[in-house]
């Protein structure tokens, strides 16, 4: 997962620092052009989709708690109340996808790596300004 995450992250960025390069004039053809727009977008939706879902599995988890409390659980047998214990346990806990210990996918995580992208890109365009002058 870390590996996928950290060439993602590289990917977006490379992608996003292509696009604002090149315009359609500047390419051999149009269809090419366009080509890297869509993929731009295909993979930026996919990257996206990523940290959506890791948030949808959260709030998952929390609509698990919420049901299990309002539930007439203290009317089951002993053995069930047992597993139901277990099950909340489970369920206290945030339910995020993680990579490598340390960085929660979530739509803010998703938010962070555009701006980085974009930090990154305007970066290498105001190296590149400084060095064409």
């Amino acid at each position: 997962m870390f590996i996928k995450i950290f060439f993602s992250n590289i990917i977006f960025s490379l992608f996003l620092y292509q696009l604002t390069l090149t315009s359609p004039s500047s390419i051999s053809s149009a269809l090419r052009y366009y080509k890297l727009v869509a993929e731009f977008v295909f993979f930026g939706y996919q990257h996206f989709f990523l940290c959506n879902s890791s948030d949808l599995l959260d709030n998952c988890n929390g609509n698990i708690l919420r049901a299990v409390r309002n539930s007439a659980w203290m009317t089951c047998s002993s053995r069930t109340r047992k597993d139901l214990c277990f099950l909340v346990r489970r369920v206290q806990r945030p339910n995020h996808l993680r990579f490598y210990q340390g960085a929660v996918l979530s739509r803010d995580y998703f938010r962070r790596v555009f701006r980085v992208s974009y930090g990154f890109v305007n970066f290498l365009r105001f190296k590149d300004n400084r060095r064409s002058k």
